[in-house]
């Protein structure tokens, strides 16, 4: 980003945080696509994609006022993201311990018109073998991030960052087998 959105990102913010609705809409505008992409590739769930994306701006505006410094904007909603995500992931795997699978979960058929190729099947079962801390990782890499922004958002050095994505890519390595590989 260069000096001049930064500095037209922070006017907004400011503009946020006094309670001006405008300029929180534009705010949520402005970021829901990205929002809804990063929660996508942390959750591998597309059902989820809404209401985590509705629970994150729902924070965005209750603790707007208490974010200091506006021009840090993007990393603070990007952390509110991943830990919004991370409880969900949480919540979710708590909800499976105690609510196994009935027999009428069984053999649900795909829905008309999905496509899960055997690829990418073994792409999401790699994926969800990860923490989701590598999940949000190899998130803001995909989304083009560099080093330097995913430190700041993961409040973190860039070779601390360098590091745990050279482990992350390694699991995933691990743990990625396309079915067509014998």
């Amino acid at each position: 980003m260069d000096t001049s959105s930064t500095t037209a990102l922070a006017d907004l913010v400011r503009r946020a945080q006094t309670g001006e609705e405008v300029a929180q809409r534009e705010l949520i505008v402005r970021y829901q696509h990205r929002v809804a992409g990063f929660i996508y590739a942390m959750t591998g769930r597309s059902d989820y994609v809404e209401d985590l994306a509705q629970q994150v701006f729902i924070k965005m505006i209750r603790a707007l006022d208490r974010l200091e410094a506006p021009a840090q904007f993007e990393s603070w909603l990007f952390r509110l993201a991943r830990n919004t995500c991370i409880d969900q992931l949480r919540r979710q795997k708590l909800r499976r311990i105690f609510l196994p699978f009935g027999e009428e979960h069984e053999n649900i058929p795909e829905p008309p018109g999905a496509v899960d190729t055997e690829e990418l099947d073994a792409l999401r079962h790699a994926l969800a073998q990860l923490r989701p801390q590598d999940r949000a990782l190899l998130a803001l890499v995909q989304e083009g991030r560099s080093h330097a922004e995913i430190a700041v958002i993961l409040s973190t050095s860039v070779a601390a960052v360098k590091a745990r994505l050279h482990r992350a890519r390694e699991h995933l390595r691990e743990h990625y087998q396309p079915q067509h590989e014998d």
